[in-house]
């Protein structure tokens, strides 16, 4: 059987799910505005002002770009203890993406003054925080570009499904993963139609190596070929 990954590798792998490296800035917390977003709320929408980085809380930021015929690409998620909103924060240009509560979720926004002229010369591990958040958003988009660019289909679907599995999964015995992701938000993630999507996780039934798909569990029914199909171009 091929041997699973560590969790540094996995993190090599990644290319949607952003690692949370930013649980020092709860020690500034209180300087934030606290705020709560519903599932499905756009952040910016509230904050027109002035320029804000966040600190996610509680929940889950999905960062997103639509069309003008309606598809949708989830670019990355990221969930408690991160940071988010640093590119327009930094750059100041308007941006085409959304950022979307993909649950309901707790946010605290810090405004550019307090940042820049309070927060980062008081605290150089915030600053440091800061720099690792954003070259784990880089790193995970290259990753992303390079899976769109050289896996196949069936080579993204188990990539992600591997990415989601626990690290402490045992060597034999079923294996479950929870994707977190209905179909469609799932399609919108690998950049395919639902229906393409569909065909080929049903394909993935047909040859025995994953069970049916569902948000909320999907068995890994042969995990060396399994394995085989994630790491097939690494």
């Amino acid at each position: 059987m091929t041997a699973i990954k560590s969790g540094t590798e996995m993190k090599e792998l990644e290319f949607s799910r952003i690692p949370s490296e930013a649980g020092c800035w709860r020690k500034v917390i209180s300087q934030g505005r606290r705020m709560k977003f519903l599932k499905g709320a756009q952040i910016f929408s509230r904050l027109t002002d002035e320029n804000f980085i966040f600190f996610l809380d509680v929940g889950e930021i999905w960062l997103t770009r639509s069309t003008l015929d309606g598809r949708e690409k989830i670019i990355w998620s990221i969930g408690p203890d991160s940071l988010f909103g640093e590119t327009p924060f930094f750059d100041e240009l308007p941006s085409k993406s959304a950022i979307v509560a993909g649950m309901d979720s707790t946010v605290y926004a810090f405004a550019s003054r307090c940042v820049l002229e309070e927060i980062l010369p008081r605290h150089p591990d915030l600053t440091l925080a800061l720099f690792r958040s954003l070259a784990l958003k880089v790193r995970v988009l290259i990753n992303q570009t390079v899976s769109l660019s050289l896996d196949d289909l069936p080579s993204r679907i188990c990539k992600y499904l591997h990415l989601r599995q626990r690290e402490e999964a045992s060597e034999s015995g079923p294996l479950v993963v929870r994707p977190g992701l209905n179909q469609q938000e799932l399609a919108n993630l690998l950049g395919v139609h639902r229906v393409t999507l569909n065909k080929s996780l049903r394909e993935l039934e047909k040859a025995g190596i994953l069970g049916p798909y569902s948000r909320d569990e999907v068995y890994v029914l042969d995990r060396r070929r399994f394995e085989e199909v994630v790491y097939q171009n690494e």
